[in-house]
């Protein structure tokens, strides 16, 4: 695949189409903005109009002081047509209490005998009926009023609303009066509607005003013809019943206008409906306006974009040269070169096609000894070298500060692909001259054949990043081929990082855990102590060796709280010994050399709660003899503070670094470890030919007690007795042993030297 120079395809498109999009946004985000004024305009409106029905509404609570006037009045009303009744003779007669009732303007009147029967009424159909219990009669039957005036209520019998009113004879009987919710309706709404509608009227902004009662009928307007006239519109009416102030813009006589409808509440029943009706004429004006207003805006917008637009245009070939082209060498870029292998890959068929990423190895080294601009002087020679050897530099880019890419379009196999690199490599078998000096170049080449798992540019470079690791050093040709295994490695990794994250953050408390390997006094035959040993399995992965996962940690700066983690095990473990009475018996650690670096470290040591006096006393801390070949004197310092919290030390691997007896000498701590390369001799090697028993003698004579570990036979034992070994620990005594199994361990091997 070829692809032409982007310097050299800058076209009159790369400026119509961001104009034509831009000017499409614009149009559509002015749109909206006018839109959503008008919209507010109206919206505000709105509000204005339902406010002012709901203040106007609000003072129908004047209604309330009417009502409670006429209730009073209705009341004594009540009481005296009650006790105009105790004094008539034949009230039993229905005919005389209809009379009664038109006298007085009285709806309904009940007789009662004693009983609670119904002996004589205006209303036939209720003769002879009796009062039961838990109705509103019986209740004050029962009662020991004489007198009762009720709120309005359904009538039990004929589900009208009534005012009732009730009065007590000497012989127990009683009456019952009532007068209808509808006629006191009626005469509020007479009271207080028509003043209403005249009142709002007189607003100039308002057009019409209308008030509709419960049965649809207009009770009074602003126009005269309206009132008395019935609504017979069903989705109209369906709307004044609604139980919500509603606002809709509708036609009336051809103009729009705003109508709001108030429901109308008067002693929490409803009365009617507020109908206003607002003009829209300066509302269309104000939305005019505002379109007027964001269609300039648009125009401005639009002539500055294109503008702005117009001059990029102008200026692209110079953008494109530093977007896409490295300063230095004048190759392509990063950026050019992922555009180039998005299009390989977004091209189904891409066979032959392979990335080498060419990496100047010792560049760093060049700009430390000789200064960056040496460097880059150098690095733009090597980049003419290569191209001169491609002769091409289409598919030549620079990667990074000292990486370059060559994209192979048509190589055929992996030995021609092979052959390229060499060729590449083969150019600086002979020193760069820069200046007066002749400068060598190490290159590495890492390879990836562009296959259908490339789904994206970034896998393709991140598979040619990830085989960097694989180049052997001292390889006459450093090249080596990506394959999945080193991903599997990676992603391997990944894993097992992931897992000891959530172990150290406290979400996997299962993956990791401790095991603990006896250590046996050959001076007294007993179980003295364990070596804390650290344990990794993480499903689908099996068990991890202690080397991985430690070299990990230490590799990404975990390992310094993976050790805390270890040693909050580890003291676990010794606090619940102690708790069934297990003393004297202690627990040795690893320690990283990280660890004791880290500043601090001591501090956390005393502050831990988790680490009490008791269970430092019981802890012993080992450290390898490789971490103190540089930081000899800070790591000292560092033990002589762990000594003196009462912690043993023991220097482990002893006999494979490169410490003097000298150095041992001075460093604080207690016991050497021997290395089991020293212990495994034991089984092969007459005695004349083991310094094995000179270890033990030197570190006697130092003061220093001796641990052999790795011990598997009886010979390697007697041996170690023989020349006066301290404690030795290994297969021979036991495997390293879960914590339940290490308890049992120790308690049955100790009990049984006891007997014997």
């Amino acid at each position: 695949m070829r692809r032409s120079d982007k310097l050299k395809t800058v076209e009159v498109t790369y400026f119509l189409v961001p104009f034509l999009i831009l000017l499409i946004g614009f149009s559509v985000l002015m749109g909206l903005t006018v839109k959503n004024r008008v919209e507010e305009k109206y919206a505000l409106l709105e509000e204005r109009t339902i406010e002012i029905a709901n203040s106007y509404s609000h003072n129908l609570a004047h209604t309330a002081e009417a009502y409670d006037r006429i209730t009073a009045l209705l009341d004594d009303k009540i009481r005296i047509v009650a006790q105009a009744l105790m004094r008539i003779e034949d009230k039993d007669n229905s005919e005389v209490l209809k009379d009664i009732a038109k006298t007085f303007v009285v709806d309904e009147i009940y007789v009662y005998s004693s009983e609670g029967k119904v002996v004589s009424s205006t209303y036939d159909q209720v003769l002879g009926w009796e009062v039961y219990e838990g109705h509103p009669v019986h209740d004050f039957m029962v009662s020991n009023q004489t007198v009762r005036i009720e709120k309005i209520r359904q009538d039990t019998e004929n589900g009208l609303y009534y005012k009732f009113g009730y009065m007590k004879d000497e012989a127990g009987g009683f009456v019952q009066l009532g007068i209808l919710a509808e006629n006191i309706q009626d005469f509020l709404e007479d009271f207080e509607i028509a003043k209403l509608i005249e009142e709002i009227s007189q607003r100039d902004e308002v057009k019409n005003v209308f008030f509709v009662n419960t049965k649809f009928e207009v009770v009074a307007s602003s126009l005269d013809n309206y009132t008395g006239t019935t609504i017979e519109e069903e989705a109209l009416q369906q709307k004044l019943m609604s139980e919500r102030t509603y606002a809709e813009r509708t036609e009336v006589g051809g103009k729009e206008i705003l109508r709001v409808a108030v429901p109308i509440y008067s002693d929490f029943m409803r009365i009617g409906t507020l109908v206003i009706d607002w003009p829209t004429d300066n509302l269309d004006a104000q939305v005019l306006e505002i379109i007027r207003f964001g269609a300039i805006v648009l125009a401005v917008i639009v002539l500055t974009t294109g503008s702005i637009l117009y001059y990029a245009y102008r200026k692209n070939q110079a953008n494109i040269k530093i977007a896409y082209y490295d300063q230095l060498t004048g190759l392509r870029n990063n950026k050019y070169l992922h555009d180039y292998l998005d299009h390989i890959v977004a091209v189904p068929r891409r066979r032959n096609k392979a990335v080498l990423l060419l990496h100047v190895k010792n560049l760093k080294t060049v700009n430390m000894t000789y200064g960056f601009e040496y460097g880059d002087a150098l690095l733009k020679q090597v980049a003419d070298k290569i191209r001169q050897e491609l002769k091409t530099d289409d598919n030549f880019f620079r990667f990074d500060g000292n990486r370059f890419v060559v994209v192979s379009d048509s190589v055929g196999d992996q030995e021609e692909l092979r052959k390229l690199a060499k060729r590449l490599i083969c150019i600086f078998d002979e020193p760069i001259a820069e200046g007066t000096d002749h400068q060598y170049v190490d290159i590495q080449i890492a390879i990836v054949e562009i296959q259908a798992r490339h789904t994206s540019t970034d896998k393709i470079l991140q598979d040619a990043l990830l085989t960097f690791p694989h180049i052997e050093d001292n390889a006459a040709h450093p090249i080596v081929f990506f394959d999945e295994r080193m991903e599997k490695s990676l992603q391997r990794e990944d894993k097992i990082m992931k897992v000891l994250r959530d172990v150290i953050g406290g979400k996997d408390e299962t993956s990791f855990y401790l095991e603990y390997q006896p250590k046996l006094d050959l001076n007294k035959n007993r179980i003295i102590g364990f070596e804390a040993l650290a344990r990794l399995r993480i499903d689908q992965l099996g068990q991890i060796p202690p080397d991985e996962f430690i070299a990990l940690a230490e590799k990404k700066l975990l390992i310094n709280e993976l050790g805390n983690h270890i040693l909050r095990l580890a003291a676990d473990f010794i606090g619940r010994m102690q708790g069934q009475g297990i003393e004297d018996i202690t627990v040795a650690v690893n320690i990283s050399g990280i660890q004791l670096l880290r500043e601090g470290f001591v501090e956390y040591l005393q502050r831990a709660p988790y680490l009490s006096e008791r269970i430092l006393q019981a802890m012993e801390f080992e450290i390898t003899e490789s971490v103190l070949l540089e930081h000899y004197e800070q790591i000292n310092e560092t033990l002589e503070q762990i000594k003196r919290m009462g912690i043993a030390v023991s220097l482990d691997d002893f006999g494979t670094g490169f410490s003097s007896l000298s150095t041992i000498g001075e460093l604080h701590i207690d016991t050497v470890k021997i290395d089991r390369f020293f212990i495994s001799r034991i089984s092969r090697l007459p005695d004349q030919d083991l310094i094995t028993s000179d270890i033990i003698s030197m570190a006697h004579k130092i003061g220093l007690l001796v641990v052999a570990e790795g011990v598997e036979d009886e010979q390697q034992e007697a041996y170690l007795r023989k020349y006066g070994c301290d404690i030795i620990q290994g297969y021979l005594i036991s495997r390293p042993l879960p914590e339940q199994d290490a308890v049992a361990f120790l308690i049955d091997y100790n009990d049984s030297e006891r007997e014997q």
